[in-house]
């Protein structure tokens, strides 16, 4: 069976208004400060014009959804068909990227477990990014972290994101149905997440804790990759 690739780096997932973001700039700021090259990525770890293009095909399905339920299958089919083409091509470009390089860390803001949720409980028939491709080609990060918070803190921080225009069309959609998305959490948590992530909660955390505490992570693994090696890391993770 093919092994997916493993990338030096931090993948942060979690969905709408969960704290990823926040907590992944503050990660790439401190490794770069302690003089890491990092590479920063959102939605795909690879850059092109075909997946810049399959990216704005898929968002622009929400363009007309005011007034849409959050279950409506012709909306998702056509999200999920999309996006997840796009991170097949992603990982194949993943997969043929040169071994060595400018970059030695790969901080990842969202990644394919979200869409995986996505399509696993809102569009389950479609079978889209099956268990089976994920196991042998989704990319893997050497640090998988998942954000999640309680319900009460993501509906305040959808309505503080509602005061100020929303990146795309589908985060407006998503930052409408809070509900929705807590439920949607709370079975990705229980039923996708499994012993590959971590799972940090942002509920009663400030994002500089967690920041510290992936940091951390991090850290450990690069020592015990050393170790592996015979060698020291050759960078502190933590600025001075």
């Amino acid at each position: 069976m093919m092994e997916p690739p493993v990338l030096p780096g931090i993948l942060f997932e979690g969905h709408e208004c969960s704290g990823k973001t926040t907590v992944a700039r503050l990660v790439a700021a401190d490794l770069e400060a302690a003089g890491w090259k990092v590479a920063r990525s959102h939605a795909t770890v690879s850059s092109s014009g075909l997946l810049d293009a399959m990216l704005r095909e898929a968002v622009a399905t929400f363009d007309d959804s005011a007034g849409r339920p959050f279950r409506d299958p012709r909306l998702w089919r056509r999200f999920n068909s999309v996006r997840s083409a796009q991170l097949m091509v992603d990982a194949e470009l993943v997969a043929q990227r040169e071994p060595a390089g400018p970059v030695d860390v790969f901080v990842q803001d969202r990644y394919w477990l979200t869409q995986h949720a996505f399509n696993t409980f809102l569009t389950p028939d479609a079978r889209y990014l099956t268990p089976e491709w994920l196991r042998a080609h989704a990319p893997r990060f050497a640090v998988q972290v998942y954000l999640t918070c309680d319900p009460a803190t993501r509906r305040e921080r959808a309505a503080a994101r509602r005061q100020r225009p929303a990146k795309h069309a589908v985060n407006t959609f998503l930052q409408r149905h809070m509900d929705e998305i807590a439920l949607l959490d709370e079975l990705t948590v229980g039923r996708l997440v499994d012993a590959e992530w971590t799972v940090l909660s942002s509920t009663a955390h400030p994002a500089r804790v967690l920041a510290d505490q992936v940091l951390d992570l991090f850290s450990a693994h690069c020592g015990k990759a050393s170790r592996d090696e015979g060698k020291h890391p050759a960078h502190a993770v933590r600025a001075a």
